[in-house]
């Protein structure tokens, strides 16, 4: 199937192939805390945050130094040892306070650092086990889709074969008109239909039907063909005696007089009339009718 707009796929096993990949991409690129560079996490303003402090610390220990070389100076030990002593212990807490404070503050840096990392990872194992869900979701759109389609299909065969076999049966209709005319036409005649046995059988064509009546009522087969009873003639070929053969369409009048069998095409009757005359009787109603058994009509059905 081709893709929709923007490159993504339509076809649900390549969406699903897709979001596989995309979910072990992304497992992959989790990582794990001890192979992060935690530096990407941590805040870059705590070094600023330390100076700061730091400045805090040395402004309070000026101060402190202050007094204490005032109280030195009232007592008459300035420069003395025991204000040697106390300038040396201020020194050193203050330099412990400064390592305390520098300490905890990248210390503090470092565990949020950590722990930005560590919902980092979980967000992406989350985001890759989500386009895994996505995977399997559309592999299982994929699998419905192809049932329904293979239904559809299998559907789509049945009817194709329904319309085959009702062409099959038309057809054998038809095949078998031929013999269930005949009945009509030696009923009308007076004649026996073509013997039929279990063994064999024959369906009579049109020319069965011309030596059948050619036998009976006189070696006569009436054929409505009064110029009267048609009309859009056309000519359709020439006999060997110069009898034009026609075709037409039955008029109102023709279609009631017609005999069953008579197809709309054969000779007309004034014509043949003027050649063969013998080939041309008047029926009771003044219209003229031929003799299609007649030899010199041989060739015009």
């Amino acid at each position: 199937m081709a893709g929709a707009a923007g490159g993504v796929p339509t076809n649900p096993m390549q969406q699903a192939s897709m979001a596989q990949q995309g979910a072990l991409a992304g497992t992959a690129g989790a990582g794990t805390i001890a192979g992060t560079n935690l530096g990407a996490y941590q805040n870059p303003y705590t070094q600023q945050v330390i100076d700061a402090s730091a400045q805090d610390v040395l402004r309070n220990a000026q101060i402190g130094l202050n007094q204490l070389g005032t109280e030195a100076t009232r007592a008459g030990a300035f420069g003395g040892s025991r204000h040697g002593v106390a300038m040396g212990e201020m020194g050193r807490g203050v330099a412990s306070m400064l390592g305390q404070q520098s300490a905890q503050l990248r210390s503090q840096g470092f565990l949020n650092a950590q722990q930005m990392a560590q919902q980092d990872i979980q967000n992406r194992m989350s985001q890759a086990q989500q386009l895994g869900n996505l995977g399997q979701q559309s592999f299982g759109y994929g699998q419905s889709i192809q049932q329904n389609l293979a239904q559809q299909g299998a559907q789509q065969q049945a009817i194709n074969q329904a319309l085959i076999d009702a062409a099959k049966g038309q057809f054998a209709g038809y095949t078998g008109q031929p013999l269930t005319t005949l009945g009509y036409v030696s009923q009308a005649l007076g004649a026996t239909p073509v013997p039929q046995t279990q063994t064999t059988s024959k369906q009579p064509g049109l020319m069965d039907y011309l030596t059948l009546a050619a036998t009976v009522g006189g070696g006569y087969l009436a054929g409505a063909s009064d110029k009267r009873f048609k009309t859009n003639i056309k000519i359709v070929k020439t006999l060997a005696n110069g009898l034009n053969v026609y075709s037409w369409d039955w008029n109102e009048l023709g279609e009631k007089v017609k005999a069953k069998w008579q197809p709309a095409y054969g000779v007309i009757a004034q014509e043949v009339a003027k050649v063969f005359p013998e080939a041309v009787k008047t029926d009771t109603d003044g219209y003229l009718v031929v003799n299609y058994a007649h030899p010199e009509l041989k060739g015009a059905l």
